[in-house]
């Protein structure tokens, strides 16, 4: 019998040779249309930083109008050792993580939030817009907060929902199915696009587009809702036809005009369809499910959204849709998208949040907003799994800017159990986080997601033991 071992031992020579060459080719370099992610064959053998691995990317610098640079930050003293030390214990106060911060200019803090949730029983709707990145992408998290809330608060639909999404398999909170569009959004660069609407896209029918709304049982008050508002523009009157509960199909003709409201109004709906014709003029920007009052939390998560792109909102394009909406508190929570274990300074970021800070302020005068800092991730530093170092310097620049603008600030990384909490979640049966140490399961969005409701239920008591007595 012939001998191959020589052949054998031959061929694993030129791979290793091969892929060692590889984990040489510097990252970013261009083959075609493609750039080469960065490969180290070497990371177990060696304790330097490792390149990090999740289902998101840092955005290309074009993406977000900033430049990385190797240059010293102008950081805090203590995100500066952050970054050369790695995760430290909270220094300044040991409610980090455990209360929301009020950096507001007027210490109002969330008075006027918690004023409205007490006047739903007189017929209110209270609203929170939810800017956040994958985190919360399918409801995780916000779809059991939402429901807890609105088990105390009222409320039934799961509010805003968009015409399209990449995530629509994996919500628990709705049944959602499309087809026939064009979706324009802040993160992927379309070339001509309309107005962005308010949760960062805009959709635009090809002919016989359609779009199925169906709530679902998982939830308490996910299966069916009262009120649907259709937002819309459009240079020509369309015509739309609609099922409710897979009755007979209506038509009518849509209004033109900037920003526009189609509504429907019938109780105990729990499916309703739309088909679109005739739609050379028509964009449209989405949909809220919901009762004639209650508490909603309208989810603007964007797969890979750093904040950065944000920006791209035309600030009185939203106060349009923040005049039917009339929002009570604005959330942002982004930030796992910059964090990374070879992270040398957060000058670019500290500078692209900055700008993203003022032009929230732009587009929500006058109402709070706060800010929710990137949670725990973890990646290999070297063999070993750990918090990526950037994580808490990041969250020190978060509350910062927060401080500098006068918003609310809650530390997640914190309040969801600080380094290796990540690592924690995914070690636990079931799982709680996925194993590539960022995103957390369907079961772990819950766990976290009442972590908010007793965050939201302590703070409302405080603000009321603070009320003078009637």
């Amino acid at each position: 019998m012939k001998n191959y071992l020589g052949q054998v031992l031959g061929l694993t020579l030129l791979i290793l040779l091969f892929l060692t060459g590889i984990s040489l080719v510097p990252e970013g370099f261009p083959i075609g249309d493609f750039r080469l992610k960065k490969m180290d064959i070497f990371a177990d053998i060696r304790g330097d930083d490792a390149g990090d691995a999740s289902k998101e990317s840092l955005p290309p610098a074009d993406s977000t109008d900033i430049a990385l640079s190797d240059s010293p930050s102008l950081l805090s003293p203590d995100t500066a050792q952050a970054l050369e030390q790695g995760p430290w214990p909270p220094k300044d106060s040991a409610l980090f993580g455990r209360i929301i911060e009020d950096y507001t200019f007027d210490q109002s803090g969330l008075e006027r939030f918690f004023s409205a949730i007490d006047s739903i029983k007189y017929g209110r709707t209270v609203r929170i817009a939810w800017y956040g990145d994958s985190f919360v992408e399918g409801d995780i998290l916000i779809g059991d907060l939402r429901d807890s809330l609105q088990s105390l608060w009222g409320g039934n639909g799961v509010g805003f929902v968009p015409v399209t999404s990449e995530v629509a398999r994996f919500k628990r909170t709705l049944t959602h199915n499309f087809s026939g569009w064009n979706t324009y959004s802040i993160i992927k660069k379309n070339g001509a696009h309309p107005p962005y609407g308010i949760n960062g896209f805009a959709y635009r029918p090809r002919n016989d587009a359609r779009v199925r709304y169906d709530g679902m049982n998982y939830f308490h008050h996910t299966r069916q809702w009262s009120q649907l508002r259709l937002f819309y523009s459009d240079t020509a009157n369309s015509l739309i036809s609609f099922r409710i509960d897979g009755g007979p199909e209506q038509t009518r003709t849509l209004n033109a005009g900037g920003l526009q409201v189609f509504r429907i109004s019938q109780p105990g709906m729990h499916t309703v369809e739309f088909r679109f014709s005739d739609t050379s003029g028509l964009t449209v920007y989405g949909a809220t499910l919901e009762d004639n009052s209650g508490f909603y939390i309208d989810n603007f998560s964007v797969r890979g959204n750093s904040g950065g792109p944000l920006k791209l909102l035309q600030p009185a394009f939203i106060k349009k849709f923040d005049k039917q909406q009339q929002y009570d508190l604005v959330i942002i929570q982004v930030g796992l998208n910059a964090v990374t274990n070879s992270l040398k300074n957060i000058k670019w970021y500290e500078a692209e949040l900055d700008r993203t800070f003022r032009h929230l302020r732009e587009c929500f005068p006058e109402k709070p907003i706060l800010v929710i800092s990137v949670g725990d991730r973890a990646g290999k530093s070297g063999s070993e799994l750990a918090t990526m170092r950037g994580v808490p310097a990041i969250v020190d620049m978060q509350r910062t800017l927060a401080r500098k603008y006068g918003f609310l600030f809650y530390d997640l990384f914190r309040g969801m159990g600080g380094p290796g909490a990540m690592i924690r979640l995914a070690n636990q049966k079931p799982m709680l986080a996925n194993k590539d140490y960022t995103h957390l399961t369907h079961e772990g969005g819950r766990v976290i997601g009442h972590m908010f409701v007793n965050l939201f239920l302590e703070e409302q008591s405080n603000w009321r033991a603070r009320q003078p007595e009637q």
